[in-house]
């Protein structure tokens, strides 16, 4: 074997060498990548079940203080009693306070919401670029939206 075909083998098993670990970092780059998407997806999926969560208690204590307020007036009514704020009542005092505490964490989940929303979008787009190189600019923004808006339309069932 002359010198030239040793180094020109040489060549060729460093190039191999090279193509797999490029193809295993790629492997590893994809596999981090669906791994961020799958945590984002299941952070945004606890979000909507928690604001699902706290609209259903906003509703159910909404109803408890207009019950709570009825009843009061009803005995108030019996008793002839002139005074009729709902703000005396200690109970619905307590309720719009803690409708309140709810409506800013509402608030606060909602922005968690949007800024999950934009990283699964960034992820999104990240993924069509590599399956699609040639798809680009708005069109790319406007898949990886719509794939966005479908996963979260699932997630709020």
């Amino acid at each position: 074997m002359s010198t030239a075909q040793f180094e020109q083998e040489n060549i060729n098993h460093r190039n191999a060498s090279e193509g797999r670990e490029v193809r295993f970092e790629s492997k590893e780059n994809k596999e981090a990548q669906e791994l961020k998407k799958l945590a984002a997806k299941e952070r945004a999926e606890t979000i909507s079940k928690e604001v699902r969560s706290t609209k259903q208690q906003i509703q159910n204590i909404m109803a408890n203080m207009q019950q709570v307020i009825k009843a009061v007036q009803a005995i108030r009514a019996q008793l002839q009693l002139v005074d009729n704020n709902e703000e005396v009542i200690p109970s619905v005092r307590h309720d719009q306070k803690r409708v309140g505490e709810l409506k800013v964490r509402l608030m606060d989940l909602g922005s968690q919401l949007d800024g999950l929303k934009q990283a699964l979008v960034e992820e999104e787009k990240k993924r069509l670029q590599a399956e699609n190189p040639v798809l680009m600019g708005e069109k790319l923004e406007v898949e990886a939206d719509k794939i966005v808006e479908e996963v979260l339309k699932k997630l709020k069932g």
